[in-house]
């Protein structure tokens, strides 16, 4: 298996083969120029039968080929080429030292690039061809590169067999990174059960510390799961020795803020602010969790506390962006002093890395741009809106209103009379036929659809699709206070949400704005796949368009290849015979993910769209 997932990984990132083979015999065409290989399908003289036959043997095109096409692409490119023969030059050094401190170190480092399959391989060749025992180190390595990709199956098989087999049994390092498997996927009440074992002295279960209970709270905010959040709080006050940092208080607040409770989210952080941590220094209210605080007060109209929430917002964030730009300044003194000694930068420093600096600084300047648009709201001249937004608030919350579907949490397909009539709701609630009907998948923060609602609320009805619960109702928030009344989110998986919520050919667009990229080159996780493009071909009228903007030129050319072996369903749009445009249109709007990235100085841009064919 982890030599099947290595090969797999390597073949997809060293693909350099230019010279596909041609089947002549039934006239598929393989590789070659991207625009020449869409009109040599276009212009086959076959029938309707023998081209879809045929398209069915298409491969995508070489990843080679694309990265001709484009700078970023290239680069991609090359570096995985060699990241791939470096990681197999490291293999084959172990196998000759076989040392376990050198394969755990390759494991360690396989798993934080997310090269899953080396990981893997590197496991595979310590246990059965050096027939050396792996230790906690070894299995904690491994399990902490299945986490970080989302395999929470082989996670959990790892977990199993290190309490079977190694003779070190699961620490506290080997157990949080196990609870964060689980909680990212959604199964925190097992994440719990785990943490009362570690924190109720349980014999064969190391204690818990302070980023055990923070990785559960962070995963309670993205399922706006308040009792959980609760109930990690009170298993910390059993442990004497472990103390909340500002990051736990940061969470339990943001969870009750999710739910719309502005008292006990104050209440939170007004208790942050009395502590201290192990060195005696007191701890900080993060801006972000003070933004957040600031809106969903703002929304439900109690303005004396938005406006407190506000003044402390700015006060720290200012403080933030500050801190941040002096990180920077150390980082890159760092930086200079080891190239001045012929040093490699120090792996151990404590100094945050320039990126790191860059991502706290986005984030300050983030929660900065939320309270101006806050107090917009709190001063604007239009008292209905804000009266709207407080009765609507008050009246339905995130959980009843009709405004949000959780998809996620629906048991069975709902047959196609259902789906067709929540299509019309949508429209009659607004007492009009509205003239398009637009979606986006993976809203996000709300900041770029919210926008566009507001752009288009005579002509559009919006529909946005994301997996985080705490993404929903922040963009359901901002949506009340912009006074839009034409957006519905749906709350989970985005081929789910279409299948079971958006009949046939009723849609005019569809926008895909920075998805995350798959966790790794081998992973069966991705988003835009043959079977989201057959869903996105099902749902848009023919002629509409399918619109895919990300800043990752790996993901941007596996997307082109996806697209590259489906010609009868969509074509490219581009004028230059690319499958993509390098720049984005001038009035496409505001999204949180392109300002975090521009602000970290990643400038590839990737606007990809096609349009629906009719077969």
């Amino acid at each position: 298996m982890a030599a099947k997932r290595k090969n797999e990984e390597s073949r997809e990132v060293s693909d350099t083969r230019e010279n596909y083979k041609k089947k002549s015999s039934n006239g598929v065409v393989v590789g070659g120029d991207f625009a020449r290989f869409v009109a040599e399908q276009q212009q086959k003289d076959t029938s309707k039968e023998e081209h879809l036959s045929s398209l069915n043997e298409l491969q995508p095109t070489p990843y080679s080929q694309l990265a001709k096409l484009d700078e970023g692409m290239n680069r991609c490119f090359r570096a995985n080429r060699k990241r791939s023969r470096d990681a197999q030059t490291l293999l084959k050094r172990a196998k000759k030292l076989k040392e376990v401190k050198f394969f755990n170190r390759l494991i360690r480092d396989f798993g934080n690039d997310k090269q899953f399959g080396f990981a893997e391989e590197a496991f595979r060749i310590l246990e059965k061809e050096c027939n050396i025992e792996p230790n906690a180190y070894s299995y904690t390595n491994l399990l902490n590169a299945c986490v970080r990709v989302g395999e929470l199956k082989r996670a959990r098989e790892v977990f199993q067999k290190m309490e079977r087999d190694c003779d070190e049994k699961p620490n506290e390092v080997t157990c949080t990174v196990f609870i964060k498997g689980l909680c990212e996927e959604g199964l925190i009440d097992e994440a719990l059960e785990l943490v009362k074992d570690m924190v109720r002295g349980s014999a064969s279960r190391p204690r818990a510390n302070v980023r055990t209970f923070s990785t559960i709270l962070r995963n309670c905010v993205r399922y706006r799961d308040v009792h959980s959040a609760e109930a990690t709080f009170s298993l910390m006050r059993e442990c004497f020795d472990v103390l909340p940092d500002a990051a736990c208080y940061e969470y339990l607040s943001k969870s009750y803020a999710s739910r719309l409770d502005v008292e006990k989210a104050e209440k939170t952080l007004n208790e942050l602010e009395l502590q201290q941590d192990e060195n005696g220094k007191v701890l900080n209210i993060p801006a972000s969790a003070l933004a957040s605080l600031a809106g969903v007060a703002a929304t439900v109209g109690k303005v004396d506390v938005a406006k407190r929430a506000i003044a402390k917002c700015r006060e720290r964030a200012d403080e933030e962006q500050r801190n941040a730009e002096q990180f920077s300044s150390n980082a890159n003194s760092s930086s200079e002093k080891d190239r001045s000694n012929n040093q490699k930068p120090n792996d151990d420093s404590t100094t945050p890395s320039k990126s790191v600096s860059n991502f706290f600084k986005a984030r300050a300047s983030d929660a900065l741009r939320e309270i101006v648009e806050i107090e917009a709201f709190l001063s604007s001249d239009d008292d209905v809106i804000r009266q709207e937004a407080k009765q609507r608030a008050e009246a339905f919350g995130v959980d009843e209103t009709d405004d949000i579907v959780f998809v996620h949490k629906q048991r069975e397909l709902a047959e196609t009379p259902a789906i067709e009539k929540f299509w019309a709701s949508r429209y009659e609630r607004k007492g009009k036929a509205f003239m398009k009907a637009k979606l986006e998948v993976c809203s996000g923060h709300g900041d770029w659809i919210t926008s566009r609602c507001a752009k288009e609320k005579e002509t559009t009805e919006w529909f946005g699709i994301e997996m985080r619960e705490n993404r929903v109702a922040l963009t359901w928030i901002k949506s009340l206070r912009l006074g839009v009344r034409n957006l519905t989110m749906l709350c989970g998986l985005a081929h789910e949400c279409m299948r079971k919520q958006i009949p046939n050919e009723v849609l005019d667009e569809i926008y895909v704005n920075f998805p995350d990229p798959p966790e790794w080159n081998g992973s069966a996780n991705c988003l835009v796949d043959g079977a989201f493009l057959v869903e996105s071909h099902r749902t848009l009228k023919t002629g509409a368009y399918l619109i895919l903007v990300t800043d990752d030129p790996g993901y941007a050319m596996r997307m082109c290849r996806e697209l590259s072996v489906v010609p009868h369903l969509f074509e490219p749009t581009a004028t230059d015979g690319k499958p993509f445009e390098n720049r984005l249109p001038a009035d496409y709007g505001f999204s949180y993910f392109n300002a975090l990235w521009t602000n970290g100085n990643l400038n590839d841009r990737y606007y990809i769209k096609y349009q629906k064919r009719n077969i």
